[in-house]
């Protein structure tokens, strides 16, 4: 018994190892590149220090003998790189957005001289067209959310991006003309679908979002069931500085014009002809929160927390031919 329940638990943890491989890089982005001298040749053995500047979290690695390097599954946002090799100058970049679901190519040239002197290095902006990969994707990070005009759930965001339109009938949204139902959700890697209708059955507020990456063609393998889009979402996560934020949102009919006049056919001539007003009813819907992160123990040990409660609040009267 005590075999059967081991080897259980040992084939449960194959596959959630397997399934987080699979939906890794809708969690993460990454960084390579290569690095070489004023002559071009390759530098092996150098160091490449990556630190996330929100969280003072630094990776580092060393080049491989064609002076390349390759640092996958990080965390979306800002990152600072820095190069350094015994006899040459170091470089570094300020400031690179890496990006869900996307490699970038930053490459660096160093300079024979004192290990002191630092030469900074401008990020080139990432190509509208990667040639290193035949997946058409729309990334929209944090700071682009409070500019856009948008629904209160990461999918409207899909609704940005070429291809990608929205119909009642269809059930949602269409990417290239795929039915709602055969797009695939992710939140934090994991899958949202609904197994009844397809669509997405978990909304996340922007306030809870780091980012959101929108995939409509090229879309690799192991998204067989995806004939439409992917669309995933990353959520946020605290650092070294506190920050925080509130919100209120409210909609309903004390914004919306009241119901039109009627024309309604009496039932008992079929011919006469009277247009009844409908009431406003009321229908209020009021969504309030906040959000607050920080550093619990700098640079190794963060919280962030954030709740978005929905309000509504309807009244509906029927009145029937007693008019109760």
């Amino acid at each position: 018994m005590r075999k059967t329940l081991l080897a259980t638990l040992f084939v449960i943890v194959g596959l959630a190892l397997t399934t987080g491989h699979a939906l890794a890089q809708e969690r993460f982005g990454g960084l390579i590149g290569t690095l070489t001298d004023d002559s071009g040749g390759v530098l092996p053995g150098t160091t490449v220090n990556v630190t996330n500047k929100a969280t003072g979290q630094v990776r580092s690695l060393t080049t491989g003998s064609d002076g390349s390097y390759n640092l996958p599954d990080l965390d979306p946002g800002h990152y600072s790189v820095r190069f350094e090799l015994t006899g040459f100058s170091s470089a570094q970049v300020e400031d690179i957005n890496v990006l869900l679901g996307k490699t970038l190519k930053m490459d660096a040239q160093l300079k024979v001289g004192n290990l002191s002197e630092t030469v900074n290095v401008s990020a080139e902006a990432v190509p509208l067209i990667d040639l290193r990969s035949p997946t058409v994707a729309h990334n929209v990070t944090a700071e682009e959310f409070d500019r856009l005009p948008k629904t209160r759930s990461f999918q409207g965001v899909a609704l940005s991006s070429p291809g990608v339109n929205q119909g009642e009938i269809e059930g949602g949204i269409q990417v290239n003309g795929a039915s709602s139902a055969e797009n695939t959700f992710t939140v934090d890697g994991l899958p949202t679908n609904s197994v009844i209708y397809g669509s997405s059955r978990q909304d996340t507020v922007f306030e809870y979002l780091q980012e959101v990456q929108v995939k409509t063609g090229g879309i690799d393998a192991q998204y067989g069931g995806a004939l439409g889009g992917v669309i995933s979402a990353v959520t946020k996560s605290g650092g070294n500085i506190f920050h925080g934020e509130g919100h209120y949102y409210y909609s309903g009919n004390k914004m919306s014009a009241g119901p039109v006049p009627r024309i309604v056919l009496s039932p008992i001539d079929n011919q006469t002809v009277f247009h009844p007003q409908d009431a406003k009813m009321p229908n209020n819907r009021s969504e309030f929160g906040g959000s607050v992160g920080g550093p619990i123990i700098k640079d190794r040990f963060f919280f962030f927390g954030s709740v978005s409660p929905r309000l509504v609040r309807r009244t509906n009267d029927y009145l029937f031919t007693n008019g109760t």
